[in-house]
């Protein structure tokens, strides 16, 4: 909430940097899996496979850890003034949700009756690409409730989900995917962790970025990388934990985050889409449905060939984006901003004016979505 911030905190840029680039990663991950319904199997679709999950358990863990860290001084505010990451984040996540289920059914002609009585579930369950939402909700929902409790009770109760996560993935199996099929319950519950390490443990991740060098970088990314082409040889394996890597990969992304932003490139480059990332996110899946249903059905014989596979989820990526950040540009200072704001009769305040997003020092949070406030 900005008008609950002190209008002279700076923003962290490696943070910024983390976000927007996790986010585009995020944008890349979903266009591979979308392309590769539409393409045929080939030696350029399985290395875009494999390098997805290199990266995977880097790409959630570092986008809820940062999440984490913007919500650690609105942990201990009182309820009352926590409202956007309460009220506001359930009206974003039902909007969307409803947004993504209603083109879904339009596009695959699911009779509307049947569609109204599957989006109660479909919601509870985390049942599409938003329950990034869902999980933030939830995450700040547990860490608020035990906020007394001490942290390391705490962070390992969070941690033992995720290590147990081949069990967590067959609970979800045999008593909620019966009921929605599209359930995310196993990737939130094993990420709460990462969320809580941001929330908790936000001075020594400073202190990891204070102390980055390129050395323990390439260090940490040669064991990192190892290990992830090794597992996409091992589907077996796939189910399993990968906390300690994602935690490696935590340490060389705050490292490597830290020492770039020292650059004005890669500081700009943060500061724009680290600002952005609840525009990207969101738009993203109505696009992505509408695009992947077209390549689907249609007979696009370009799609055969290697070099067009190779650059297809970057090309598709990259529009996604520009019209994500066009429909936000859109939205700024008009009705349509309460596509990515809650209104403020849902959060109980009244509305502030929009901080400039390309300002050099905005409070953190600010200029962000403000549901991250």
């Amino acid at each position: 909430m900005q008008g609950h911030h002190p209008a002279h905190r700076p923003r962290i840029e490696w943070m910024d940097l983390v976000k927007g680039t996790t986010v585009l990663i995020v944008v890349l991950f979903h266009c591979i899996v979308h392309l590769h319904a539409a393409t045929p199997d080939g030696d350029v679709s399985s290395a875009w496979h494999s390098a997805m999950l290199v990266l995977e358990p880097m790409r959630m863990p570092l986008f809820f850890l940062v999440s984490g860290m913007l919500a650690a001084g609105a942990i201990n505010r009182p309820w009352r003034l926590s409202r956007r990451r309460t009220f506001g984040m359930a009206y974003l996540y039902v909007l969307w949700s409803a947004i993504f289920f209603a083109s879904a059914a339009a596009i695959f002609a699911t009779p509307w009756r049947e569609a109204l009585l599957k989006f109660p579930s479909e919601l509870l369950l985390g049942s599409s690409g938003y329950w990034y939402l869902y999980a933030l909700l939830l995450y700040f929902i547990v860490a608020k409730a035990v906020r007394r409790w001490p942290v390391w009770v705490v962070l390992a109760l969070a941690v033992a989900p995720n290590l147990l996560r081949p069990m967590v993935a067959q609970w979800n199996r045999d008593f909620l995917i019966d009921i929605d099929a599209g359930s995310m319950a196993t990737s939130i519950v094993t990420n709460l962790v990462f969320f809580l390490l941001g929330a908790y443990c936000k001075e020594l991740l400073t202190r990891i970025a204070d102390r980055a060098s390129w050395r323990w970088v390439a260090g940490i990314l040669v064991v990192v990388v190892a290990f992830g082409v090794w597992r996409s040889t091992q589907p077996d394996l796939w189910e399993q934990t990968f906390l300690p890597i994602s935690l490696a990969w935590i340490v060389a992304g705050v490292m490597a985050a830290s020492l770039l932003v020292q650059h004005s490139g890669p500081r700009r480059f943060g500061t724009y889409f680290g600002a952005r990332t609840l525009p990207i996110f969101v738009v993203q899946f109505p696009l992505l449905l509408v695009m992947s249903t077209v390549l689907r059905r249609g007979d696009f014989a370009f799609l055969e060939l290697a070099w067009v596979q190779l650059i297809a989820p970057l090309v598709l990526g990259s529009l996604l984006v520009m019209i994500a950040l066009v429909v936000h540009r859109l939205t700024l200072g008009n009705a349509g901003r309460f596509l990515f704001e809650a209104p403020h009769w849902v959060v109980g305040e009244r509305p502030a004016p929009p901080a400039p997003l390309d300002a050099p020092h905005l409070p953190v949070g600010a200029g962000t979505s403000a549901a991250e406030r």
